[in-house]
C-alpha cells in the first residue's frame, strides 16, 4: 500500500492517527501538552543526531498545530500533521 493511498483512505488515516496519539499521550489525558511536545521532539533531535529545538522554537510547533489556542494539541489537530507527514511521503514515493 502506497502512502498515496493511505492518505486516500480516511478510516486508515484515523487509525494511524489514534495509535500515534495515544502512544505519545502519556498522561491519557486525551491531549498532547507542551511538556509531551517537548519529550517527542527531543527524543526526535536525539535519534536523528540533531540540535534539539529551543524553547521558542517550541512554542512555535505549539502555535501551529494547536489551532483553537487552548494550549494544548487535540487527537483532530494531530491528525492534520499525519495528513501533512503521509502527503509528503507521497510525493516523495512518487518521484
Amino acid at each position: 500500500m502506497s502512502f498515496r493511498d493511505i492518505l486516500n483512505n480516511t478510516q486508515k488515516v484515523k487509525k494511524i492517527t489514534k495509535v500515534a496519539f495515544n502512544a505519545l499521550d502519556e498522561d491519557d489525558s486525551g491531549y498532547l501538552e507542551r511538556k509531551e511536545l517537548i519529550s517527542i521532539l527531543n527524543n526526535c533531535a536525539d535519534t536523528l543526531k540533531i540540535e534539539r529545538p529551543s524553547s521558542e522554537e517550541m512554542d512555535e510547533i505549539l502555535k501551529e498545530l494547536d489551532e483553537n489556542s487552548d494550549g494544548k494539541v487535540s487527537e483532530n489537530e494531530f491528525q492534520k500533521l499525519i495528513e501533512k507527514v503521509l502527503s509528503i511521503m507521497a510525493k516523495i514515493e512518487e518521484k
